[in-house]
């Protein structure tokens, strides 16, 4: 009767294939699926669950810097005079590692997955930028 029940966590689902959360933000993501979802309502509850898996899946692994007092020596050179500048990359608004993560996890699975309602098309949510048949039509007759 006075037994003590233990909860324990057996996996996670994929929601990106290629891409799993990082598990430093996993004790966050328990914390807020037990204290920012109503439990008590099934549509709450759900849409709850499903904010909380979004925003944990949504961290894009970024490279960290674990050497150098400052956590920035990585993107960062001492000029001739020993101040200190900023490299290109430091001047990017993410680091290469993200942005390989975007080119190559990220965009081929909203190409193959998103499928936008067509009122997206009307309301300025989404633009077509170019066709790649009509690009081949321009580029045929050069």
């Amino acid at each position: 009767e006075n037994e003590k029940k233990v909860l324990v966590l057996t996996g996670l689902p994929i929601l990106l294939d290629g891409h799993s959360p990082s598990p430093h933000a996993l004790p966050l993501f328990l914390l807020r699926l037990a204290t920012e979802v109503d439990w008590s309502e099934e549509r709450p509850c759900f849409e709850g669950i499903c904010t909380e898996l979004g925003s944990y899946y949504a961290e894009i692994p970024t490279a960290t810097a674990c050497d150098g007092e400052d956590g920035d020596d990585d993107f960062v050179e001492k000029n001739t005079h020993g101040r200190k500048e900023e490299t290109e990359e430091s001047k990017s608004l993410i680091d290469q590692g993200s942005k390989m993560f975007v080119q190559h996890t990220l965009f081929p699975a909203l190409k193959f997955i998103l499928i936008p309602p067509k009122e997206f098309a009307s309301d300025g949510s989404f633009c077509k930028l170019a066709l790649l048949s009509k690009l081949y039509k321009v580029f045929e007759r050069c």
